[in-house]
């Protein structure tokens, strides 16, 4: 079975690390993050989709009054209002994909791992509001290895109506992406954090060899908070990779990206990529 890159919890039972670790003092902490929703879930699943969703969303949950005051907390920490700025970015350079399509053939969009697809759910639902020319012309797509999200997202978009296909698959299996030819756009985030810098350097050759001439590659990166990282090492044992500006252009250049753009928001990084 395919690697879930984000599941990096080792310890069957985090209370029991930090007692073996001498780090006693931090199980109180322990205990009161349990009652926020994100930290609960981080700590339950590392980076899982529920989690960056929930940053998305950015609506508190929790156990009792304590719980959503302490999720509010953590979802206006720098961390979070970062990572929080990829999904509205990605939304954004979609509807710069659409403003600036030449063609006249159906526009793909792929996301992998599309996760929950919030921004390409919006955007949807957005042109569709909006009878846009261009809503009939789009086909989203979105590939993730968990199939009981794939079926939920099939589930939602039958509401929808959506011209939306997903299928389970693994992003680094260049046959996962055979079910349409090539793409105008393939959408990444939170994916490549966990990934190593070689395997992150195949995943961006496989994005550049399965888009159209002058497709687009948006991913992102992401530089630490301390205080944050401090709390995702020891108590939910989420461990990401850290790359900066250059470093995330040099691996596109490497992969076959000549047009390379890239921003900042705050601690996050959005790297676009064009394919010659």
């Amino acid at each position: 079975m395919p690697k879930c890159y984000n599941k990096t919890r080792q310890s069957s039972s985090i209370p029991r690390k930090l007692l073996r670790e001498g780090k006693s003092y931090l199980l109180p902490i322990y205990y009161l993050l349990l009652t926020s929703e994100l930290a609960r879930e981080g700590i339950k699943n590392s980076g899982s989709y529920q989690f960056a969703d929930h940053i998305y969303a950015n609506k508190p949950k929790g156990k009792f009054v304590i719980g959503k005051i302490l999720d509010s907390i953590l979802l206006n920490l720098k961390s979070s209002r970062s990572l929080r700025s990829r999904y509205i970015h990605a939304k954004e350079e979609i509807y710069n994909l659409i403003d600036n399509v030449r063609h006249k053939e159906p526009i793909d969009i792929l996301a992998v791992p599309c996760g929950l697809g919030r921004e390409i759910f919006e955007v949807a639902h957005e042109l569709q509001i909006a009878s846009h020319p261009f809503y009939k012309r789009i086909r989203w797509h979105g590939i993730d290895l968990d199939r009981e999200l794939i079926e939920v997202l099939g589930k939602k978009n039958d509401h929808h109506k959506h011209q939306m296909f997903f299928w389970q698959g693994d992003a680094f299996n260049e046959e996962s992406y055979r079910k349409n030819k090539k793409y105008d756009m393939i959408i990444c985030t939170g994916f490549t954090e966990f990934l190593s810098d070689e395997d992150t350097l195949h995943f961006y050759k496989i994005a550049h060899n399965n888009l159209k001439e002058g497709g687009i590659f948006f991913t992102s990166g992401m530089m630490p908070h301390k205080f944050s990282e401090y709390l995702m090492k020891n108590i939910a044992e989420l461990y990401t990779h850290y790359r900066s500006e250059d470093f995330l252009k040099i691996l596109a250049n490497q992969a076959g990206f000549n047009t390379i753009h890239a921003y900042q928001n705050e601690l996050q990084t959005i790297l676009i990529g064009v394919k010659d």
